[in-house]
């Protein structure tokens, strides 16, 4: 297996590792919320809060953390979307690895 194999493999993993991370973040955020907020949020695994206009008090903070690790998460997607791209470039191109 050459070097960019190896580390397509590795940026795979970030991006599965990231949506997992995200995912049990949001269920343990779930948890600690009264079940009235739990039953305003949409379905698992993604747990979306209501929109800005009707979200309560108590849910404020949730929101804000859903944000966050959506914007962590899209972010380690777009590296290993970008590196991807790199590799396939450098594949077409005739570069050795």
């Amino acid at each position: 297996m050459s070097s960019n194999h190896a580390l397509f493999a590795v940026f795979t993993m970030l991006v599965v590792l990231s949506t997992m991370w995200r995912r049990r973040r949001l269920r343990r955020a779930v948890r600690d919320l009264p079940t009235r907020m739990q039953r305003l949020l949409g379905p698992e695994p993604l747990f979306s809060p209501p929109p800005d206009d009707d979200l309560p008090d108590g849910l404020r903070s949730y929101a804000a953390l859903h944000k966050r690790t959506r914007l962590i998460n899209y972010a380690c997607w777009a590296i290993a979307a970008l590196y991807a791209a790199l590799i396939v470039f450098l594949l077409l191109k005739g570069t050795p690895s």
